[in-house]
């Protein structure tokens, strides 16, 4: 029974871990420039989306585990009645965890930023490959400098912390008790430590690109692109124009007149400007005469209803985050308790969903993972229609098959800040199935009956069996607490973004049927083929 329990948990995730390795390599190759593809950065990039995801995909694999361990009615099975065999099952998933952990610092500090600056260096002569690794090991050492500091207040930090001592509840009491059962070394820390500055910094790129494409892209799907005709018809409009303002200023300056300086600087600027605007006019009929544009009476219902679909996810995403918020400050005695005040006053409705799916597995696993990657997803969204900026300076912009080296490594770096940080937001979305999934456990009432409950964080480690990730979470914000109460002051930034995001794509206009080039657009790309051009 022990070992079909097993085979059960983890023959989803590897099937999900294939998945993966898929998507990974195609999302990488997708992205990347056609002409100047680097086979370097496409492994470095492929290998650290591997990582990231696969330490996300462990967090389903980790409830159902525990979900499996005992009845409805709230006793172990007979397979797991023993809390050392418990503790032997679930030492392999916290041994997953701690292992991808490390492959992503590793990724995090030192391959990243190596290859992301040597990409950086301009290689202008020949015989310039030392120096780039001059350059690119010079600023990798600061990365190492500044890991080899986050290790250092990992081990020791966690154990000066201060912890709650006053208004202390009975809840608190117990919660205190899961840490000290489950106390951890200086080693497990350091990581957690250095993982949780990542998660930090993973979780407010989150707030920005997962609130944002968490609801533009439902929108999107629902919304539709603008009219292929009339865009066309406004692009040779302007071409028009632009044209007989070039005839009009050639004819006033004949050859054998000089043009003043002024006026070259502004024949230039009109050439470039219906240069890029017959770039966009050739790619909008491109559009209009292909196989799949002339269908689309066909799949623009089915994208309508998909989009439909994801805007009721959405929402309910929304809803949960913010009933589960709420419920923490109805309960709220300090922030340095608010990670582990649970208490589920307000019903909170993915919990309510997975709770009721959990009895016929594998529901209860796809609803979480499709919840994992519509997050995923909707993060890839935010960044490809936001990309990078450094205040009101755009840093990167992300287009398929058009992403130069060091910005598809800045790409991948930030997705996987992300995803490391999506079993934090999963937990602060439901905190009670994150920690202990549809387990229930039996206490015996006043008038001796016995009476079958959910399982919380506030009852002993007897009576349910926490997941490995919960009691990596609970036990680490038990110490060093302001990290839990930064996470939950983010959790409010990521729903104000959310509304704001809502009423900015309502407003705006529907998105174009091509990646519109502007002068500098074109100037950047100039070094491509026409072919590799991206036609949205």
């Amino acid at each position: 029974m022990l070992i079909l329990a097993s085979v059960g948990s983890w023959l989803p995730f590897a099937i999900v871990a294939l998945f993966i390795i898929f998507f990974s390599v195609i999302f990488t190759l997708r992205y990347q420039q056609k002409r100047h593809r680097n086979y370097a950065v496409t492994l470095v990039c492929s290998v650290s989306l591997i990582i990231a995801l696969l330490t996300s995909s462990l967090l389903p694999t980790d409830i159902i585990l525990v979900s499996f361990m005992k009845y409805p009615n709230g006793t172990y099975k007979e397979w797991t009645v023993n809390q050392t065999t418990r503790d032997h099952i679930q030492k392999y998933v916290e041994v997953g965890y701690y292992v991808l952990y490390g492959l992503v610092i590793l990724m995090t500090f030192l391959i990243n930023p190596f290859l992301f600056f040597y990409y950086e260096e301009k290689q202008d002569e020949e015989g310039q490959t030392a120096k780039r690794i001059r350059s690119a090991a010079k600023w990798t050492a600061g990365f190492i400098i500044f890991l080899i500091i986050l290790i250092i207040l990992g081990v020791f930090f966690p154990q000066l912390a201060t912890l709650p001592s006053i208004n202390s509840t009975s809840e608190w009491d117990n919660v205190k008790y899961l840490i000290d059962h489950f106390d951890g070394s200086r080693v497990e820390d350091s990581i957690s430590f250095t993982i949780f500055t990542l998660s930090l910094i993973g979780f407010f790129l989150l707030t920005v690109y997962t609130g944002y494409g968490s609801i533009a892209c439902p929108l999107s799907l629902i919304r539709g692109k603008r009219s292929a005709r009339l865009q066309q018809a406004t692009i040779e409009e302007q071409r028009a124009e632009l044209q007989n303002q070039i005839r009009v200023l050639k004819l006033r300056y004949p050859r054998h007149v000089p043009m003043p300086a002024r006026e070259k600087r502004k024949l230039a600027e009109l050439e470039q400007q219906d240069a890029a605007l017959s770039v966009n006019e050739v790619s909008i009929i491109t559009v209009r005469e292909s196989f799949f544009f002339k269908f689309r009476c066909i799949y623009r219902p089915i994208q309508m209803i998909v989009g439909l679909l994801l805007f009721c996810f959405a929402i309910l995403i929304f809803i949960s985050l913010l009933l589960s918020n709420i419920n923490k400050l109805m309960h709220f005695v300090s922030f340095k308790q608010i990670f582990a005040q649970g208490n589920q006053t307000l019903p909170n409705p993915i919990d309510l969903v997975l709770t009721w799916t959990g009895k016929y597995y594998p529901i209860s696993y796809i609803f979480l993972s499709g919840l994992m990657i519509y997050i995923i997803f909707t993060s890839l969204y935010g960044l490809q229609q936001m990309g990078i900026w450094y205040f009101w300076i755009q840093m990167y912009r992300f287009s398929r098959g058009r992403t130069k080296p060091q910005a598809i490594l800045m790409l991948c770096s930030l997705l996987m800040f992300i995803v490391v940080a999506i079993n934090i937001f999963v937990y602060l979305l439901i905190p009670q199935y994150a920690i202990y999934g549809d387990q229930y456990y039996s206490s015996t009432s006043t008038n001796g009956t016995i009476v079958v409950k959910p399982c919380t964080q506030f009852v002993t480690t007897d009576d349910c069996q926490m997941t490995v990730m919960g009691r990596i979470i609970l036990r680490f914000f038990y110490k060093v607490w302001f990290f839990g109460a930064i996470y939950f002051c983010l959790s409010w930034v990521y729903l104000v973004m959310f509304v704001v995001s809502f009423f900015w794509k309502l407003i705006r206009n529907r998105e174009s049927n091509i990646q519109e080039y502007t002068v500098e657009t074109l100037l950047e790309a100039g070094g491509e083929d026409e072919d590799d051009r991206l036609i949205e």
